[in-house]
């Protein structure tokens, strides 16, 4: 996979500025995205989210960062760890255009870390993303 023509589909803490500005070294143009055969829920005892393939007709809903450096790829995929696949899947773009992104898929291994509440942006914007920042100061 080569950087400079890496799309990044992200559905989690990766669509917060706060974060992603202290991931990556780049600046990279972001557009809304949706992954489609996709859950999202939240991990158990933690504030941010997986996903998985799913058997119901379900999607995720997120943000795709365009043209992606190896280099930070090489700093995201450290900071996801050994939980998740990063594997490539078709997104659709803003409704209309369908690009294939590179995605953090969590492993099947590892499905036991996941709560059976969706994940909601909305709360982690409210309450979740300062812990999640607390819990990650050492990132950068």
């Amino acid at each position: 996979m080569k950087g400079a023509n890496v799309h990044l589909f992200v559905y989690g803490s990766l669509m917060f500025e706060e974060v992603w500005s202290r991931l990556v070294r780049g600046s990279y143009v972001k557009r809304t995205a949706r992954l489609h055969g996709f859950s999202r829920r939240k991990v158990r005892d933690d504030v941010y989210p997986v996903i998985f393939r799913s058997h119901e007709p379900d999607w995720v809903d997120g943000l795709v960062y365009l043209h992606v450096t190896d280099e930070d790829i090489r700093r995201l995929d450290f900071f996801e760890g050994d939980v998740y696949d990063r594997q490539n899947h078709t997104v659709l773009v803003e409704q209309a255009e369908k690009i294939v992104a590179a995605v953090y898929v969590l492993k099947d291994d590892y499905y036991h870390m996941t709560d059976a509440t969706d994940w909601d942006p909305a709360w982690f914007a409210r309450e979740g993303l300062g812990l999640f920042l607390g819990r990650h100061r050492g990132f950068r």
